[in-house]
């Protein structure tokens, strides 16, 4: 009896071992634009500002590689779409930290002037750590405002 019950213990065991596996994802490759030009790194950002003014939605892909001295070489890829921006347009707002340890933004173009308009485009920067993404709103008095969250 002691024996069945212990061999039953090790199958529970196993099994539930099994399963978690089995939830577990498997690690997702670096993106094809990122090995492509040189990045050791990359992650899929997606965001929008529906909570905060609406109209703006980013697509990027964001690539980076250590330099060796706790900063980083970045490049991103994005898309960006006018979704009703309400008479300003979308765009997306790269915000890191700088050597001198300061937050830097930076708004790149090009930029979706009117709804239903989307534009595609690419930055890059080096020697810089937490790099993020947002979708916002522009026009020309403000560069990036009624940014959605950071991805």
């Amino acid at each position: 009896m002691k024996l069945r019950r212990a061999l039953v213990g090790v199958l529970v065991a196993l099994l539930g071992a099994v399963a978690s596996l089995a939830v577990v994802s498997p690690a997702q490759a670096v993106q094809e634009v990122c090995t492509r030009n040189g990045y050791t790194n990359g992650r899929v950002a997606r965001t929008d500002n529906d909570n905060n003014g609406g109209g703006a939605y980013v697509l990027a892909d964001v690539c980076w590689k250590p330099l060796g001295n706790g900063y980083y070489s970045t490049y991103v890829y994005f898309y960006v779409a006018d979704t009703a921006a309400n008479d300003a347009g979308a765009a997306i707002r790269m915000e890191w930290t700088g050597i001198d340890g300061e937050t830097h933004y930076d708004v790149a173009d090009p930029r979706a002037w009117a709804s239903g308009e989307h534009a595609w485009g690419d930055w890059s920067k080096s020697y810089i750590k937490n790099l993020y993404v947002r979708a916002c709103l522009t026009n020309a008095g403000s560069e990036g405002h009624h940014c959605g969250p950071r991805a």
